[in-house]
């Protein structure tokens, strides 16, 4: 045989074993990759019966704000949107563009957790209140290609917080009420005495008066007046207090609320000889919030009942206002001459120092009001007032109003 042709004869029984070996190696792979589709499939099935066993709902956004996953609790939550493929601010608040603050948004730019409450209104012009948590979801690289949102359905608890503040205001306006009738009854008897006067000066007038009597007329019915409106005052801001506190956030002068809540208290401030001091040290514009008026008067109410409670007579109450950083700072002193201990702020006998009777229940509704409102209260020592009690509001620009 031709050595040439042998050498270019191929091995056919060699390829054909070869072919063999490759199709079984396939047939391998093939049967591992089963095996972790199986596996796959199984994981994802456990990992969406984990997420419809959470109580709160959850739902999974891309970095483009689009849905891609939601829990059942969340499904329930919005039954009538379809939320799978939707940007988030259509499917929950059917907006045509991203939330101001957006905190979807905000998780992706600072890398951070963000958290909070909102209302979200119905179909039926009811809604239900939600807390919020907004998470990271990161890849290998550390990077953030998804976010993870968290809604816990409040309104049960949002209504008790509501009846709970209500029956504590009631309970504050009735601790206010001697105060408040001696403080109407004061203009009242100015009133009356005034117009008496007036009356007696038109019947002695026999049909003409003089330009000194015009003068005395004109000057009667200016304190008059003057006296009516402050009894209106007086009765607004009594009825600010004890009117549902189910308002919407707006824009509002922390000096206002606390001199509206200061005049409930001028004539027990009287009664007991007690000296209210209130200044406020604002920058230009930086005196405003966003927040709710009847719980910040609540507030400030409740505190200021604490304290008078604990007062002694002959006794001064210092509250000071003022710009902190990007923060409205209130501070408040105590009341009285024995206030020889020192505190800091985690001092437990500084709390009861000030608050005297006021009960846990109390102080557990100021904190949840200045927490609705992002601030912070904590309890300080001074140099300028000694042992106080400061809350922070973050402030808005006057730009921003």
């Amino acid at each position: 045989m031709n050595p040439k042709f042998q050498a270019e004869n191929p091995d056919f029984k060699g390829i054909g074993y070869s072919k063999i070996g490759y199709f079984k190696e396939t047939r391998s792979k093939i049967k591992e990759l089963e095996l972790l589709n199986v596996e796959l499939v199984l994981r994802h099935n456990k990992l969406e019966a984990i997420f419809d066993s959470i109580s709160d709902g959850l739902t999974i956004l891309d970095r483009n704000l689009n849905i891609v996953f939601v829990n059942q609790i969340q499904k329930a939550n919005f039954p009538d949107t379809a939320l799978i493929g939707k940007k988030c601010f259509k499917a929950f608040f059917h907006k045509s563009h991203t939330c101001r603050r957006c905190p979807v948004v905000l998780t992706m730019q600072n890398q951070e957790i963000f958290s909070g409450e909102i209302f979200i209104k119905g179909s039926d012009n009811g809604g239900r209140y939600y807390e919020w948590t907004t998470s990271p979801i990161r890849d290998s690289s550390s990077g953030i290609y998804e976010i993870l949102l968290l809604m816990r359905d409040i309104t049960e608890r949002k209504e008790y917080e509501y009846k709970l503040m209500q029956a504590d205001r009631m309970a504050a306006i009735g601790f206010l009420a001697a105060g408040v009738a001696h403080e109407i009854n004061n203009p009242l008897t100015s009133i009356a005495g005034f117009s008496e006067a007036l009356l007696k000066r038109l019947k002695n007038s026999n049909g003409g008066l003089d330009p000194q009597k015009m003068l005395a007329f004109e000057e009667y019915l200016g304190i008059i007046n003057e006296e009516a409106y402050r009894c209106k005052d007086i009765i607004s801001n009594l009825k600010d207090f004890s009117r549902n506190s189910l308002d919407d956030f707006e824009t509002l002068s922390i000096d206002a609320i606390i001199r509206d809540t200061l005049s409930l208290f001028h004539q027990r401030a009287r009664d007991h000889n007690i000296r209210i001091r209130y200044e406020a040290r604002f920058t230009r514009g930086t005196d405003r919030i966003q927040g709710k008026k009847s719980q910040l008067k609540h507030l400030f109410l409740n505190l200021l009942i604490r304290a008078f409670k604990s007062a002694e007579d002959d006794g001064n109450l210092d509250i000071l206002s003022l710009s902190a950083g990007r923060h409205i700072k209130v501070a408040m002193s105590g009341i009285g001459s024995n206030r020889n201990r020192r505190c800091n702020e985690t001092s437990t006998g500084c709390t009861n120092n000030f608050l005297g009777s006021g009960s846990e229940v109390d102080m557990s509704i100021c904190y949840n009001i200045v927490q609705h409102h992002k601030g912070m209260m904590q309890f300080e020592i001074s140099e300028e007032m000694g042992d106080i009690v400061a809350i922070y509001f973050p402030f808005i620009t006057c730009v921003e109003q």
